[in-house]
């Protein structure tokens, strides 16, 4: 009798003929008709979505590739295929970390010119001839022209008396609305600076507040190491903040929701342009989140959202969570946690945010107004989708259609969207000193002590083991060969190795802009042999670090000034606005504090001395010392002190001038009208041995002026 095989639940084989029970043959009825049953029906806005979305990610493919390889020499990590090939050849697997010096070094230069002592690394100025909100500007010209009228029927009475000609009345009227109007531009010149000085601290407040310096000093981290660094915002937040509030006699703490607008760093892995997109405002762009039940449940009742759409994607993926596997996320989780299991054991929900034009009757067909939207043009839009289910679309705030992100780049390459990092700019060098290193470990090794040949047919035992003081006890077969045992000692040229790992090692400093000297290796011969020398090498190094400052610069432009932009919109405080622009001066905040630096150490150094001071005067010098401790972060004592010690001071100065003047005098009238006779008494002298005229000089010196 043939033996059933069991082969699946409710199915037996025996042979060739397959026996299923009634429970099988439901089962395999119920899935029949699932798969005929017809899919969900997508809309046309979804269905667009999706087409960019397969798009976008298949172009970043390589981009993805080369971050990840440029995580891995930060970090210290061969890749697998080289990995193997040196464990195929055995020896050392070191691996030198020159890419992380040179970036930690980048990052730390970086940081030390845009985080200035008591500044900012941008500023709000007023334009050249600003415009005053209407109602002052009105004020102002409803004055000028009362003024006017006024000179004007002045002008007409003395003309009516005969007391001044016409000509010279026209002449003086001309002057006077020239000087007026002057005056007019100064005052609203005065009004914009003023409106400035306002919107510069109610935007500080609202930096700190929104995360702004913790955003900003990690992309920092981005810009150096991967193929860009990228700020998001301001994005506008619904948040608890603290407050305290007087009550009574008591301080009580109030949470209340406000309006928050903060400041993200986005990951460049999570960012998808379009595959042709040469900036961030040139096409589509996409970026990956990680949502959770609480957060899809938050969106709810929420304008711009779609609750039924909502509602469908926390039923379907609320419980599991839902994550689409790209191609470096493995790796990416590998390098950011530690370990890849975060992918699976998770609950998050992933969503897509989209900017990009989308044709408006894909919007109708979503539930836009039809009043509002002409199905034939195009919009700029902002789309949010979570697997199948679209649940906002709202058309971009920004009236010049611009996108919530700012993207630059260490080194920026022409036409791209992507730049270089300094790990990829000195790869072939990393690669090199990489195995160089591994030849001169190998050949320490090597040679840190012999080879050792052993004739087995004359030995007796083991001889495997090489000790100090081991006896070989041998035979006398084959005596007309060789010793029974001989050594040799493996040739060390690890001097040799070394000369040429320090060549391309310091070609790395040229290639990434980031030389050796700039983070403490003042070791240096020729020109960096001297402190003037070094301070030129310096000089000459920063013009690589100004450039790419220059890139945070247009970074730190389009953040800031989108903050300008959401406060001259929707603040209440019209004291705030004013016709200015927000400027980033991190690049020429470097040219300035090197070149003014230097300037007024060397001033300082010239004019000390009694004469200069006197011409200068106390307070100005005073007023240049304050500012040259303040850039070196060190304190002074406080105004009044300040205020005492140097008017004590030019009381002394001043006696000590009349004492010397005096005795001068003294000293010509009792020495004769050519030199001094022999018999002359000697100068007189303090303890120290100097001459008594020159106390004040001394004096000055030893105040620290």
């Amino acid at each position: 009798m043939a033996q059933a095989i069991q082969t699946s639940e409710g199915v037996s084989n025996f042979g060739l003929v397959k026996v299923r029970n009634n429970d099988a043959i439901a089962a395999e009825t119920e899935s029949k008709q699932q798969d005929t049953q017809p899919e969900r029906v997508v809309d046309g806005l979804t269905g667009y979505i999706n087409s960019c979305w397969v798009a976008a990610k298949t172009a970043k493919q390589p981009i993805e590739e080369q971050m990840l390889a440029n995580m891995r020499q930060r970090s210290g990590i061969y890749d697998a295929d080289k990995l193997a090939a040196i464990r195929g050849m055995g020896g050392s697997e070191i691996y030198i970390l020159m890419t992380a010096t040179k970036c930690r070094a980048a990052e730390a230069w970086i940081h030390d010119v845009l985080s200035p002592i008591s500044d900012r690394p941008w500023t709000i100025n007023p334009t050249p001839l600003s415009d005053l909100p209407g109602d002052k500007q009105a004020a102002l010209m409803q004055e000028a022209q009362d003024v006017f009228t006024e000179v004007m029927q002045q002008a007409q009475q003395l003309q009516q008396s005969n007391m001044i000609p016409l000509v010279q009345l026209r002449e003086e009227i001309t002057e006077y609305v020239k000087t007026r109007r002057d005056e007019l531009i100064s005052e609203v010149q005065a009004e914009a600076q003023a409106c400035s000085d306002r919107m510069t601290t109610k935007m500080d407040d609202q930096l700190e507040e929104g995360g702004w310096h913790n955003s900003f000093w990690a992309i920092i981290s981005d810009l150096v190491t991967l193929k860009a660094g990228v700020l998001k915002g301001p994005c506008i937040r619904r948040r608890k903040v603290k407050k305290w509030v007087q009550v009574g006699n008591k301080w009580v703490i109030q949470t209340p929701y406000e309006l928050v607008p903060e400041f993200d760093r986005v990951s460049p892995f999570d960012i998808y342009p379009a595959p042709d997109s040469r900036g961030v405002d040139d096409g589509y762009l996409f970026e990956r989140h990680n949502l959770t039940r609480t957060d899809l449940l938050s969106m709810i009742g929420v304008p711009g959202y779609n609750e039924a759409n909502i509602r469908e994607a926390i039923k379907a993926y609320g419980t599991g969570g839902r994550r689409e596997f790209l191609g470096p996320d493995s790796e990416r989780a590998r390098m950011e946690f530690g370990t890849s299991n975060t992918l699976f054991t998770g609950d998050k929900i992933e969503a897509l945010e989209f900017w990009g034009s989308v044709q408006g009757k894909f919007l109708i067909e979503w539930g836009m107004s039809a009043s509002t939207i002409d199905p034939e043009l195009d919009y700029e839009v902002n789309v949010w989708q979570v697997g199948s289910f679209t649940i906002r679309a709202l058309l971009n705030p920004d009236q010049l259609g611009r996108k919530p992100y700012s993207v630059d780049c260490f080194d920026r390459v022409a036409g791209s969207f992507w730049g270089r990092g300094i790990p990829e700019l000195i790869s072939d060098l990393q690669d090199i000193c990489n195995a160089i290193a591994r030849s001169i470990v190998n050949n320490a090794a090597l040679a840190s002590g012999p080879q050792t040949e052993v004739n087995t047919d004359r030995i007796k035992g083991d001889s495997t083991e090489l000790y100090p003081w081991k006896i070989w006890e041998s035979t006398n077969q084959q005596m007309q060969d060789s010793p029974a045992v001989r050594f040799t000692q493996p040739q060390i040229v690890t001097q040799a190795l070394m000369q040429v790992f320090e060549f391309f090692s310091s070609l790395a400093d040229d290639q990434s802009g980031v030389p050796r000297w700039a983070y403490g290796q003042t070791q240096q011969g020729g020109a960096g042999s001297t402190s003037s020398g070094l301070s030129m090498l310096m000089s000459a190094a920063s013009r690589g670090i100004k450039m790419v400052i220059g890139h945070v610069d247009c970074m730190t432009e389009g953040a800031v000034g989108r903050l300008y932009d959401y406060n001259m919109i929707y603040d209440e405080d019209e004291s705030l606005k004013g016709d200015c622009n927000v400027v980033a001066r991190g690049s020429s905040s470097l040219i300035a504090k090197e070149q003014m630096m230097n300037s007024r150490s060397q001033f300082l150094q010239q004019t000390a001395n009694p004469v200069d001071v006197q011409i200068i005067g106390l307070k100005n010098r005073s007023k240049m010392l304050m500012q040259h401790a303040k850039d070196l972060d060190l304190h002074l004592v406080d105004d009044d002190d300040l205020q005492k010690q140097i008017a004590d001071f030019a009381q002394q100065v001043r006696q000590q001038a009349a004492q010397q003047m005096a005795a001068q005098s003294q000293g010509d009238q009792d020495s004769p009208a050519i030199g001094r006779s022999p018999d002359a008494k000697p100068q007189q002298t303090d303890n120290a041995g100097n001459p008594a005229g020159g106390t004040a000089t001394n004096t000055f010196q030893n105040q620290g002026a």
